[in-house]
């Protein structure tokens, strides 16, 4: 006898990565078209990661991320304004609460000239915030220490933070809901068909789904598992970078102090290799404790080349120089908080030369859906609807030109 393994199911279009962008693209196929979607990927681990024996993790394991309208860049804009008008939409339906209205402030001074293109991004988009002096800004948010050479633009409505945890779970219900097929496993290959063309997956545990489409998924570990055609990934011009997270533990005083602090983005044109960094207001997280997020962009945003790498980073506490750095940042500018502990938390994401997402099919039949820069939670649901609609049609069907989302690869040397 042969070691056939059995194949559990074949499919018009399968989604291999469970997370913000793979949920959303199954949910949108399910609502496009009459085929039949499959949806694979791990949940959440119960137990801490470096217990967990996973070869993956996801970027979602978490209870905020910031969301807004306000950019520098008008596709992010144009995103967001796309996505967030759906988020109450999808909690009505699934009776899962993802959004907080908290509002969203951009600190930055009056002299950069991303002020400008801020301000030129919300004309052009077409939405609705304040800009705010410094007197206005010490009226409204006493408890912030600013220099008196920054200004604040606030966005007051349809703006605040998102729980990424929240919204993979109700895109996913979604998804079952419409006859999705959730298959809570993890891929370990890929391989084309000579026959037919289409793809065998294999996950993990050795189960076997064969699939006529392929949209793949799967953030931070896109080139580490056998997935993408190895020609192709190789070359492309993907960096899996890190970002440390402080959580910063918050009593029930500074709760209330803090109860119309908004999600905020704090520029540094002094420090290029910080850029900004950003804070979000308080939280409930799982452990019944309410935090304070802090995070940041810049050069601190480290490339990591190999899978070892990346789980070692999922499974540490960060890095130290940047630990120390926003906290010095919440020193400075929230003089009397006291946090009453403080946690430091990993992250991984995928950084692209063109910062928007790859949306691009890399053989006939497999899109690539990856990319997000550290910016794409907020807009998932428009990214995952942009990946819907190009694994189903032959060509481009969106009206942000194709070229915004191109595959990028690296320039090889001529001999």
């Amino acid at each position: 006898m042969g070691d056939k393994k059995p194949v559990l199911d074949y499919y018009d279009v399968t989604v291999i990565g469970a997370g913000s962008m793979g949920s959303s693209c199954a949910r949108h196929l399910t609502q496009t078209c009459n085929d039949k979607i499959c949806l694979i990927g791990p949940d959440e681990p119960t137990v801490p990661r470096q217990q967990s024996g996973r070869s993956v993790f996801a970027a979602y394991y978490d209870q905020g991320r910031i969301t807004r309208h306000l950019d520098t860049d008008p596709v992010w804009s144009k995103l967001a304004n796309r996505s967030i008008p759906r988020y109450r939409e999808l909690e009505k339906a699934t009776g899962v609460h993802y959004f907080t209205q908290a509002g969203f402030l951009t600190l930055i001074p009056k002299s950069s000239s991303k002020l400008i293109q801020l301000r030129n991004v919300a004309r052009i988009v077409g939405f609705n915030y304040s800009e705010l002096n410094h007197d206005d800004l010490k009226r409204q948010f006493p408890y912030l220490n600013l220099p008196h050479d920054y200004v604040g633009l606030y966005e007051s409505a349809d703006a605040g933070y998102i729980s990424p945890r929240g919204q993979v779970e109700a895109e996913i219900k979604a998804a079952s809901n419409n006859g999705c097929q959730i298959v809570r496993e993890i891929v370990h290959s890929v391989s084309r068909n000579s026959d037919d063309g289409s793809f065998t997956i294999t996950t993990e545990t050795n189960k076997i789904i064969k699939s006529r489409k392929i949209v793949v998924a799967t953030g931070a570990f896109t080139l580490f598992k056998d997935i993408i055609p190895s020609h192709i990934s190789k070359n492309l011009d993907l960096k899996c970078g890190t970002q440390t997270v402080v959580k910063l533990e918050v009593n029930a005083a500074d709760r209330q102090r803090f109860s119309n602090m908004p999600s905020i983005v704090y520029a540094c044109p002094e420090n290029p290799s910080l850029e900004y960094w950003y804070i979000m207001p308080p939280i409930l997280y799982p452990n019944g404790k309410y935090y304070l997020k802090v995070g940041h962009g810049g050069d601190f945003i480290k490339p990591m080349t190999t899978h070892t790498e990346v789980l070692k980073w999922f499974h540490g506490q960060g890095d130290r120089q940047v630990t120390n750095i926003l906290l010095d940042a919440i020193n400075r500018h929230l003089p009397n908080f006291k946090p009453l502990s403080t946690e430091v938390d990993t992250c991984a994401y995928m950084l692209t030369p063109h910062k928007h997402v790859m949306i691009s099919k890399v053989v006939d039949n497999m899109l690539l859906l990856t990319g997000g820069n550290g910016y794409a939670a907020k807009s998932a649901d428009e990214i995952g609807r942009i990946g819907a609609l190009a694994i189903m049609n032959e060509n481009w069907k969106y009206d942000i030109p194709e070229e915004a989302f191109k595959l990028c690869f690296k320039l090889t040397p001529k001999l």
